[in-house]
């Protein structure tokens, strides 16, 4: 296994793909198995031609992609600017299901997904997928990935700067989709472990939820929510005060546990509103009943720290990453906006995890699972390292 990563930031889209292909294709010393595709929406009248230009010069088994508002290649994160992203690898032993789906199938049946993606339930080892943001209810739909690929990683992200039905530019082979969501299947001699870092430290303490309906909370066991969060925001320093009014997001457990509950424990889901007078609390995302919760603050330090402390576990996991190749789906609120230095979480990974091969965009709603559970989030930062898998 061998993965290659470059970057073009050349204006002519044609000159750039071709700068970006020569430079993968001399990293592999052959033709890619595998390329990953992303370009800046800047390229906005070149999008039906770019898949087959691409196609063309690097002669890929399969190739995917999309247009985004912006693209991580060579390790490096750009905004806001023209830049051609290629990742590519050459997979001896591993099988490669690429598919599109123009809607979210009907029928939660094994057999009619399995017949979609063209990859069996027993032989999964991965997927890649790729959404237009307009097209789906994405959170329905990896509810039924998980049904029918159980404890199999799914990482990606829903393109960005698309907000009109038909716009987008998903990349599967020669052709340019304009709705749905592609994606890739592995399996074979292929590993992939994910991270995910949601960005945020727990305030407070954990909570019970005693009285709730879909996804407003009426009474938690320490009493009616407004007044839950008050208790919590008079102990917060004046810093924390302040994020408190524009920062502020619950934590919801992803499984029930008998053991304190630590960093990390929790799903990170956006408030959508207060009701001061009858202390009601709605959250965007279902709630249950006894389902623990606890306040979270997100901001550039928290950030930071998240993905430092998942990136030292990741890092003690690493055997035979220099083999490796990862993609990173970063969402648009976070890169230099966000922390004020260009190319923050890219340096971090390689940092931690040295030169491996990394690409990917700026999403506007990322994919990947916390627990046993896949989830589409917001804020965060997903990567997928991918290995190769030792013989048995």
């Amino acid at each position: 296994m061998k993965w290659a990563s470059a970057i073009s930031h050349r204006v002519d889209a044609r000159q750039g793909l071709a700068e970006a292909t020569d430079s993968v294709l001399e990293a592999l010393g052959g033709t890619p198995d595998l390329a990953l595709l992303f370009v800046s929406d800047h390229y906005a009248d070149a999008l039906d031609a770019i898949p087959g230009w691409a196609q063309a010069l690097l002669s890929p088994r399969c190739l995917l992609g999309c247009s985004v508002s912006g693209v991580v290649g060579a390790g490096k994160e750009v905004e806001r600017a023209e830049a051609i992203s290629i990742v590519a690898a050459r997979l001896p032993d591993v099988r490669l299901f690429p598919f599109h789906l123009p809607d979210t199938p009907r029928s939660p049946e094994s057999q009619v997904w399995t017949e979609l993606t063209g990859l069996a339930t027993d032989e999964a080892a991965g997927f890649v997928l790729i959404g237009d943001p307009t097209a789906m209810d994405f959170e329905a739909l990896l509810k039924r990935f998980d049904g029918v690929y159980p404890n199999v990683p799914k990482i990606g992200g829903l393109v960005s700067g698309v907000d009109t039905p038909g716009d987008a530019a998903l990349f599967l082979g020669e052709r340019r989709l304009r709705q749905g969501m592609i994606g890739l299947g592995f399996s074979g001699r292929i590993e992939l472990q994910t991270l995910v870092a949601q960005g945020c430290r727990p305030i407070g303490d954990p909570m019970i939820i005693t009285r709730s309906k879909d996804s407003v909370i009426y009474e938690l066991n320490v009493g009616r929510p407004v007044e839950a969060l008050q208790k919590v925001y008079d102990k917060l320093e004046p810093r924390d005060q302040e994020l408190c009014r524009h920062s502020l997001m619950l934590g919801i457990e992803m499984g029930a546990q008998s053991h304190s509950y630590t960093h990390g424990d929790f799903l990170i889901r956006n408030l959508a509103g207060l009701e001061p007078n009858g202390g009601a609390m709605a959250v965007q995302g279902h709630l249950s009943n006894y389902q623990v919760v606890q306040f979270h603050l997100r901001d550039a330090r928290s950030a930071a720290q998240d993905l430092n402390q998942r990136l030292n576990r990741l890092q003690r996991q690493g055997a035979g990453l220099e083999s490796s190749g990862a993609l990173l789906f970063s969402c648009v609120g976070r890169g230099q906006g966000m922390f004020g230095v260009p190319n923050h979480d890219s340096d971090l990974f390689c940092r931690h995890l040295g030169p491996v091969p990394l690409g990917g965009f700026f999403a506007n709603g990322e994919i990947g699972p916390i627990g046993r559970q896949t989830f589409l989030h917001g804020y965060t930062s997903v990567f997928g390292v991918f290995l190769a898998r030792p013989l048995n």
